[in-house]
């Protein structure tokens, strides 16, 4: 677990080496869902919006969180209440699209949209590795 006071949880490989605090995990959508549930019951407080950029499950197969250290023991309500929410919007979806499984360059332009999504709030919260200035950049290194 990060030390820095923020952690984006993702499963977009792109985001890899960008940020200062990341947790990637390998696998779909709604692991980082239920990843970032876990944290928000130890007091982690999400930044931003868990189904930011409208897209339905099955529309995006990368999602990242980005959350801030809360009060240890306190749980955040309303970011309990996104969380679940999303949770129950993905639980929903008849097929949730997978990491990989599209041809390389639409993965590509879907790992860029979930990043060009949160941008501007990785500059808000400093969360980038001094190298990174674009999405672009990121994800075609």
């Amino acid at each position: 677990m990060s030390s820095f006071s923020y952690l984006c949880i993702s499963n977009n490989p792109s985001l890899n080496g960008q940020l200062r605090s990341l947790e990637y995990l390998d696998g779909g959508a709604m692991d980082v869902l239920r990843a970032g549930r876990d944290l928000i019951h130890l007091g982690w407080e999400l930044l931003a919006d868990p189904l930011y950029g409208n897209f339905k499950p099955n529309q995006q197969p990368y999602r990242s969180l980005l959350l801030k250290k809360g009060r240890e023991g306190s749980v955040d309500m309303l970011s309990l209440d996104l969380i679940e929410s999303a949770i129950v919007v993905y639980s929903s979806s008849h097929r949730l699209m997978l990491p990989g499984e599209l041809p390389e360059s639409i993965d590509n332009d879907f790992r860029y949209l979930d990043f060009m999504l949160l941008e501007e709030t990785f500059h808000r919260y400093s969360v980038l590795a001094s190298s990174t200035e674009s999405c672009t950049e990121v994800v075609n290194g």
